[in-house]
């Protein structure tokens, strides 16, 4: 079952999924609560090392696609603090706000539209360093030496296969996909332009995404054939 922001458990060693918002975490919330270890959900709350031996995972996603999600999600889901006030934001002037540097990258209140900055720019990168959005070498390290797994949202079935493959405790059982956004624009009619402003201010987290994906690709391209046939089969068998 899942413990949401907890910092220990009466167990020897620990297991804490770090989730990055709009990565698919949901989903897999519902996953891990069906499994009978417990697991620590690190939401809303960064990366911390701590005081046991610690099992880290976490799961990454394409940062335009994980923006434009964020600006659909908060122009729809009926419990976003800003939801009324989403109505009359276009997607420039959404931009505009995550291009604010003089907000900093301090949280704002929930209903406050400066709030957008610090719920867009880079968010791997400050999930994954502890906290700071610019800090791309410690995003990096910790990626690298404290993550057992990197799931890519891009290949979410292969990365519950892969998952189930490399943790024993982990079983998918019964995939409900949840909290996925409605009304969500499609990137492909998205101006050039402001594609180009989202990867600019989100430099660091393309930086880190491409590595986990190349990482995970790599991992990907040593299964053998009778391996990709078993994939096969078990989609199949979990309906995915």
């Amino acid at each position: 079952m899942i413990h949401f922001n907890k910092e220990d458990l009466d167990q020897e060693k620990l297991i804490c999924f770090i989730h990055v918002p709009k990565t698919g975490g949901r989903t897999l919330w519902n996953l891990l609560d069906k499994q009978e270890v417990d697991i620590i959900v690190r939401h809303g709350t960064f990366f911390k090392k701590f005081n046991k031996p610690t099992t880290y995972f976490t799961m990454l996603r394409d940062p335009v696609d994980r923006v434009i999600s964020t600006y659909s999600y908060m122009r729809s889901y009926e419990r976003e603090p800003l939801l009324e006030q989403m109505q009359n934001v276009t997607l420039t002037e959404f931009i505009d706000y995550m291009g604010r540097e003089d907000l900093g990258n301090r949280p704002y209140h929930k209903k406050d539209l400066r709030n957008i900055r610090f719920r867009t720019v880079n968010m791997a990168t400050r999930y994954l360093s502890g906290g700071d959005p610019n800090d791309y070498k410690k995003a990096l390290k910790n990626m690298n030496n404290e993550m057992s797994f990197v799931g890519i949202t891009d290949y979410y079935n292969e990365s519950l296969y892969m998952l189930e493959k490399q943790f024993e405790w982990f079983h998918v059982k019964d995939v409900k996909k949840v909290n996925v956004t409605s009304k969500r624009l499609d990137v492909n009619e998205i101006p050039d332009d402001l594609i180009k402003e989202i990867k600019r201010l989100n430099k660091l987290d393309i930086k880190l995404y491409n590595k986990a994906k190349r990482d995970f690709i790599r991992k990907w391209g040593r299964f053998s054939a009778e391996e990709l046939q078993h994939l096969k089969k078990w989609k199949a068998a979990k309906g995915l």
